[in-house]
């Protein structure tokens, strides 16, 4: 059934266009600036976020885009990274001291995790970072056993690329890291190995980290002060702002709800959320300290940002039961990396409607407990079953790329529909004016072109505006109002000025005086020169 949900996700990619929100903002637009400009170097925009997040995931999809000149195959590296991640949790299995049965087990927990096989589909990074995060905990526990250098350098590999994936990875490593540490200690403490020996490891961990990490690290600090790339500012935007015991039991309440996006459960699961908020807990479910978002939950969450594994969640609880009963210290050490690393989640970070994607190296983690749960206990094949059949039925259903087109769960735009219709999937009218957009601009025959914006976070226009106007048009983002500015390289006589903005002038001052076109898209509007040569 596992060979089923792969193939499903695989045509499920390369049958639609890339049409994840967060990828069409700047996940793939910065490749398409990267390829423009021929180098990986910092530049000048708006959307700073093609700057300071850890680039690793679209390099390697770059290197696809680069191959076809196209982005068919832009979702393969989060497919194949899903496949290495259900892989790497039956490894962990296994040094956990699992049968085959139970490493097969645990590939198949892994492998029908719904925001997993929904994310395999997409160009977003959250199962990539996985990944890593998955081959971190496997190589620092197989240190602790062989004490070999080997080892040592994967996992500082591991965390190195994770860390360049994606910026939660230190929250999940942090528990695994700290594991090491700790027993490293005690075995020095108690004479079972050399501090030398260990100091050598430790070594062997950082310094394949810094390598991968360190110009990074260095370009963050050279344009913004920080060498995690995130201002005082961002900081605070995303991390809680307050600590105390209720906000914290609140985000965790709050981060378990986000699985029990199930018709009917998901009404009782909101009442539930907002009488501890009224009556326990006394706070505002969507008190701005501790939320990025509104608290919502979907009926029946079916897309790669809002998606619930409520069968895997239920799971935990048998299992972790059944794990401290368990006398394989890997297998606990496993268990308590999942559970911690879920705290360090909710107390550090915001919460948001979408975390149910960040908490897939959890649910990667936990397979582990839960395939040895499940292959001691009688009747387990109707969990298979159902958990089969849930993983086939996202992967048929999914609600922006379904390989069987079912409204209301999918979209009603099909992957034999014009291209820039699977991007704008929910919004018809957009869908349009983008496609009278992109054929003006490809008639104009237009060579150089600004770009201003007024949004700080982006939108997902300008991504398929350069994608279908590649190699044929150069864009320049200019008159940036953040930290880029001194990025900014101004050029003269654009042939065009993209100005997205809600209240657009008839006449923009850029170098010289543009005037506005009639055509737009959404807020997104077109300056030409007023007086053409």
């Amino acid at each position: 059934m596992t060979g089923l949900i792969f193939l499903l996700t695989f045509l499920s990619g390369i049958l639609y266009a890339p049409n994840t929100i967060d990828s069409t903002v700047y996940h793939l637009t910065r490749i398409e600036f990267w390829l423009q400009h021929r180098n990986i170097d910092y530049f000048a925009t708006q959307t700073d976020r093609m700057l300071y997040q850890p680039p690793l995931a679209e390099y390697m999809i770059m290197q696809f885009r680069i191959l076809q000149n196209s982005d068919t195959f832009s979702f393969i590296i989060q497919w194949l990274f899903t496949l290495g991640a259900c892989v790497g949790v039956s490894l962990l299995a296994e040094i956990a001291g699992a049968k085959k049965k139970t490493q097969y087990i645990a590939f198949f927990i892994s492998a029908t995790i719904p925001m997993v096989v929904l994310q395999s589909s997409s160009t977003q990074n959250d199962v990539t970072v996985s990944f890593f995060i998955v081959t971190a905990a496997y190589f620092l526990l197989k240190n602790l056993s062989d004490g070999k250098s080997l080892s040592a350098i994967l996992t500082g590999i591991s965390i190195g690329e994770a860390i360049l994936t994606k910026g939660t990875a230190y929250v999940f490593l942090f528990p695994i890291c700290m594991y090491w540490g700790i027993v490293t200690l005690k075995n020095v403490y108690l004479k079972k190995t050399s501090f030398g020996l260990q100091l050598r490891n430790l070594s062997l961990f950082i310094l394949p980290f810094l390598i991968i990490c360190g110009s990074f690290y260095y370009r963050n600090f050279v344009l913004i002060g920080s060498p995690l790339g995130v201002s005082k500012e961002l900081f605070y935007v995303y991390n809680n702002q307050t600590h105390t015991l209720s906000s914290f039991i609140s985000v965790i309440i709050r981060n378990i709800s986000l699985h029990f996006s199930v018709p009917g459960i998901h009404l009782l699961s909101e009442k539930i959320i907002f009488f501890i908020h009224e009556k326990v807990l006394g706070l505002n479910v969507n008190d701005p300290s501790t939320s990025f978002t509104p608290f919502d939950l979907p009926m029946l969450g079916m897309t790669e940002d809002n998606a619930g594994n409520f069968f895997h969640f239920i799971l935990f609880f048998p299992a972790v039961i059944f794990i401290t009963k368990h006398r394989n210290a890997n297998l606990r050490a496993i268990t308590v990396f999942g559970l911690i690393s879920f705290l360090l989640f909710c107390f550090q970070i915001k919460f948001q409607i979408w975390h149910s994607r960040l908490h897939i190296p959890i649910f990667l983690l936990m397979s582990v407990p839960i395939a040895f749960y499940l292959s001691e206990i009688k009747r387990s094949v109707i969990i298979f079953t159902i958990l089969g059949l849930s993983g086939v039925f996202f992967a048929l259903f999914c609600f922006s790329r379904p390989i069987i087109k079912l409204s209301p769960l999918t979209t009603k735009t099909y992957f034999t529909a014009p291209r820039i219709s699977h991007i704008y999937h929910v919004e018809e009218m957009k869908s349009r004016q983008m496609a009278a957009l992109i054929t003006y601009l490809k008639d104009s025959k237009f060579r150089k072109i600004a770009v201003k914006s007024e949004e700080m976070y982006g939108n997902d226009i300008l991504y398929p505006i350069m994608y279908e106007l590649r190699d044929k048009v150069s864009f320049y983002p200019i008159q940036m109002t953040n930290r880029t500015k001194v990025l900014d390289k101004p050029r003269n006589d654009y042939d065009a000025v993209l100005f997205f903005t809600n209240t657009p002038p008839e006449i923009l001052n850029v170098d010289k005086k543009y005037r506005k076109m009639e055509i737009n898209a959404g807020n997104l509007y077109i300056f030409v020169p007023q007086n053409p040569v």
